[in-house]
């Protein structure tokens, strides 16, 4: 691929997210920089990522480095200026992308308040692979569809919000933790489970357990595990003939009552409510995420 910048004007508007402009060069000169206060694309939001070189920029009253495999998230407008530094000793080469619509802003505050406006993004992770596969569209296959285009920044956008966005190897030593626990419970729903004897299956203490889900999955263990008996007992009101109190017992609810309240919780029926409206609630497996 090379490197070129390429803007999208659109005939009508559409009810989703919008990708305006996205490029890859490289700037030298003292001259290149950006005002999120002066700029006239309102409503937009920026994504940068430098790839060698470094850039600096200017937020809440503190100035940051941009050094290769650093991006940052902003909208316009904001209090932020970016900019090539003059002390800078090679050039500084960045991809970056300019997006419009509800939904971007949507998204863009939900990655900003999870992850900050300054990202580290390993060259191979993820958001990374995505940014390429829409640049490649655009530049080698003229790719200017408005909702395929969409499509791909949706797939960029969500990118952001996985667990271990950042890293460039698919499972970390964190992510195999918590993976691990999820497999437990998985495997024993139906018992007593604690939150000590999830952690201790997984090597770690019960605190350090709960940190590692509410960064990767934002629920607690316990959380999880409801989910995972609920979806069984779902099953089983469709596949069975148990009475519902069996079907709770054997999805590890330790009274009736608390099956049928938790299990109300997240369908808004009652287990007999929901094996008797099949017509109304047709489905045999249900995935809470």
């Amino acid at each position: 691929m090379k490197q070129g910048s390429f803007a999208f004007r659109y005939a009508e508007p559409f009810p989703y997210m919008l990708l305006d402009t996205i490029g890859w060069q490289t700037a030298d000169s003292p001259q290149y920089g950006n005002d999120g206060q002066v700029r006239s694309d309102r409503g937009h939001i920026i994504f940068q990522y430098t790839l060698s070189g470094e850039g600096c920029i200017e937020l809440g009253g503190q100035t940051h480095s941009l050094p290769a495999g650093t991006a940052f998230a902003v909208k316009i407008p904001s209090a932020h200026r970016y900019y090539y530094a003059a002390h800078s000793k090679q050039p500084w080469e960045f991809a970056w992308l300019n997006a419009k619509g509800e939904d971007a802003v949507r998204l863009w505050d939900r990655i900003i308040e999870r992850e900050g406006n300054l990202l580290r993004i390993g060259s191979h992770a993820a958001p990374m692979a995505r940014f390429w596969d829409m640049y490649r569209a655009v530049s080698e296959e003229r790719l200017s569809d408005a909702a395929e285009l969409s499509a791909l920044l949706y797939r960029f956008m969500l990118s952001l919000l996985t667990p271990d966005a950042a890293s460039a190897a698919p499972r970390s030593a964190r992510s195999s933790i918590v993976n691990r626990a999820k497999r437990y419970m998985q495997d024993n729903y139906a018992r007593a489970l604690t939150l000590e004897e999830i952690a201790a299956c997984s090597g770690v203490s019960r605190e350090y357990l709960c940190r590692l889900f509410r960064k990767n999955d934002l629920v607690s263990p316990l959380e999880y595990l409801r989910r995972r008996r609920v979806e069984a007992a779902v099953t089983m009101l469709r596949a069975t003939d148990l009475s519902t109190q069996d079907i709770g017992r054997r999805c590890g609810f330790d009274s009736p009552s608390y099956f049928s309240k938790i299990f109300r919780q997240y369908l808004g029926l009652s287990p007999s409510e929901y094996r008797a409206q099949r017509l109304d609630y047709p489905f045999d497996t249900i995935f809470l995420e």
